[in-house]
């Protein structure tokens, strides 16, 4: 499966409402994480369907369709590897088309029930 068309569509699609980061502090220091380990040879799918996982509940909350997240995460791509040690080209472009993946499948999955108590089913 290859996001690569999904990518280059991406340029087409207008942002969100606003023009803040869709990725959370907490989210770029657990994709900084990733990064690292990936850079030393280790590629720790779980730790980056988390990233996406976060990235995903902050678009639903911010009220963002699944087309307007994946144009602030590509326009926040360059901010999150900036002063970044990345690995190679091969294996960043792997990571950020899996990260995409991710995030799709995240936006979309089941979202927990939550009871009037306010306490997830």
């Amino acid at each position: 499966m290859s996001d690569r068309p999904i990518l280059a569509e991406l340029e087409t699609i207008p942002d969100g409402p606003d023009d803040t980061s869709i990725v959370s502090a907490s989210a770029a220091v657990a994709l900084w994480r990733v990064l690292n380990a990936l850079r030393d040879g280790w590629f720790l799918e779980k730790r980056l369907r988390g990233v996406a996982r976060m990235i995903a509940e902050d678009a639903r909350a911010r009220g963002l369709r699944a087309e307007q997240m994946l144009v602030a995460l590509k326009r926040d791509w360059p901010r999150l590897l900036e002063s970044r040690r990345v690995p190679d080209e091969a294996s960043l472009r792997v990571l950020a088309e899996r990260l995409v993946s991710f995030c799709i499948l995240e936006y979309y999955g089941e979202q927990p029930y939550v009871t009037r108590s306010g306490r997830a089913g």
